[in-house]
C-alpha cells in the first residue's frame, strides 16, 4: 500500500479503521477455528497474556459473575481453559489457558507476528519508533473514547 508523503490526519484515521477491520476479521477466523463466540475469544486473549481471576474477566468483558461462570464452562468443555484454586486465596479461582489453546490458535497469531516482524525489519530504527508511538497513541485514543462520559 502506497502512503502519500503528505498524509493527513484523515489518512491516519482511515489506516486505523483498516487495521481494526483486519484484526476483526482475524479474530472472527480464530473464534471459528476453535468454535467459540467472539466474547469467548476476548477471554481467551486475556488468558494468553496471563492467568486471570474470574472477577477480572467479568470487569474486562462487562459480564456478570454468572455469565463468566457459563463462559468458563464452555471454554473448559472445549479444552481451551482450565480453572484451578488460587494458592493465595483458598476460596478463589484462577483461570489458565491450556496447551490446546496455543496449539490451535498459536499458529494463526504467530503467522501475523512473523509478517509484522518482516515488515518492521524493512523500517529504520526511527521509523519503527514512530510506528510504535503511533500505535500506542491510537490505542490510547480508543481507550479515551471508551472511558469518556456522555
Amino acid at each position: 500500500m502506497q502512503i502519500p508523503e503528505d498524509a493527513t490526519p484523515q489518512d491516519l484515521v482511515a489506516a486505523c479503521r483498516r487495521l481494526y477491520a483486519s484484526i476483526d476479521r482475524l479474530d472472527t477466523k480464530a473464534a471459528i477455528t476453535v468454535g467459540v463466540s467472539r466474547n469467548d475469544l476476548r477471554c481467551l486473549n486475556m488468558l494468553a497474556e496471563a492467568p486471570v481471576k474470574p472477577s477480572e474477566i467479568a470487569v474486562e468483558l462487562g459480564l456478570t459473575t454468572g455469565s463468566v461462570t457459563t463462559l468458563l464452562d464452555r471454554l473448559e468443555k472445549a479444552k481451551l481453559a482450565q480453572r484451578t484454586r488460587d494458592p493465595d486465596d483458598r476460596r478463589g479461582i484462577i483461570v489458565y489457558p491450556t496447551p490446546y489453546l496455543f496449539e490451535t490458535l498459536g499458529p494463526l497469531y504467530a503467522a501475523v507476528a512473523k509478517e509484522i516482524e518482516r515488515i518492521a525489519a524493512e523500517y529504520s530504527a526511527q521509523e519503527r519508533q514512530a510506528a510504535v508511538k503511533h500505535l500506542n497513541e491510537a490505542s490510547s485514543a480508543y481507550e479515551v473514547a471508551t472511558t469518556e462520559r456522555d
